[in-house]
């Protein structure tokens, strides 16, 4: 029995199980501007992104492996210890996938068809991290794109009208602003193994960037918000939960400066509900 309970801990640590839960709102977000809603479509897109998410996850950690196993902060993860064996984490991200496949079929066929790009952006992911920036960007956009699947998922079609587009463009770059915090805190060795993020480049001084990021997917959030108050006042929050972290980046540890961002995506739920 502790056998079991500890080989659920390391599979749910491996897979962080709390950023796929993290990411949830995004799908159903999509799936509310379809305005489509059915108990069939719900449950579907759940198990769809859950398995998308895991997916993502865990290819990001066979291509990081090597790194991971030099890299101080990352000597403890599942794949680097052999609590996670390499053959287990390729049958991990090939059953998720195949999960994600078909639910994502089980939605509609155009679902279907979109599913393996999705997958695609996950796998090109940890490839990007040579090139300056580009990573913070794909990863962003990696993230974003769910909102668009949650919407293909619930009406089968692509969107005609261009909230789900703003909504997507802010989620995207809202995340590549996070993940140049994240990417701070291995600045170093990064920089000797040739990995060429933000913080490389600007030597720690990320405040600017981030800062950047945050303004152009707060004009997106906003723009995805006017007409509606609701929606706006929501919006003001999510954009100080953005902004009041910004003095603190040099400060805090990369975790506290994560529960900045805890509660940005069920609001954004929250303002498609009310």
């Amino acid at each position: 029995m502790k056998s079991s309970k500890k080989n659920l801990k390391d599979f749910l640590k491996f897979i962080k199980i709390e950023h796929t839960l993290f990411d949830l709102p995004f799908g159903y977000a999509g799936m509310l501007l379809a305005n489509i809603f059915t108990l069939k479509i719900f449950i579907l897109i759940t198990i769809a992104a859950i398995a998308a998410r895991i997916a993502g996850m865990v290819i990001n950690r066979i291509e990081d492996l090597p790194l991971d196993r030099i890299n101080p902060r990352t000597k403890g993860r599942e794949l680097v210890t052999g609590k996670i064996s390499i053959k287990e984490a390729y049958l991990i991200f090939i059953i998720s996938s195949i999960i994600f496949e078909l639910s994502s079929l089980m939605l509609n066929l155009l679902a279907g068809l979109f599913a393996p790009i999705i997958l695609l952006f996950f796998y090109i992911y940890p490839k990007t991290k040579k090139y300056y920036a580009i990573s913070h960007i794909f990863l962003g956009f990696s993230i974003g794109i769910i909102v668009l699947g949650g919407y293909i998922g619930a009406k089968g079609s692509f969107p005609v009208s261009m909230d789900v587009y703003y909504l997507m463009i802010f989620v995207s770059l809202w995340i590549a602003g996070f993940d140049i915090i994240y990417q701070n805190q291995d600045r170093d060795f990064d920089d000797k193994v040739g990995i060429k993020s933000i913080p490389v480049l600007l030597k720690g001084n990320i405040i600017f960037p981030t800062t950047v990021f945050y303004i152009l997917s707060s004009i997106f959030l906003l723009t995805f918000s006017k007409g509606s108050l609701i929606k706006i006042i929501f919006a003001i929050l999510i954009i100080l939960l953005l902004f009041i972290r910004l003095p603190f980046l040099n400060k805090l540890n990369i975790d506290d400066l994560f529960k900045f961002d805890i509660p940005i995506p069920f609001l954004l739920l929250l303002s498609l509900l009310l």
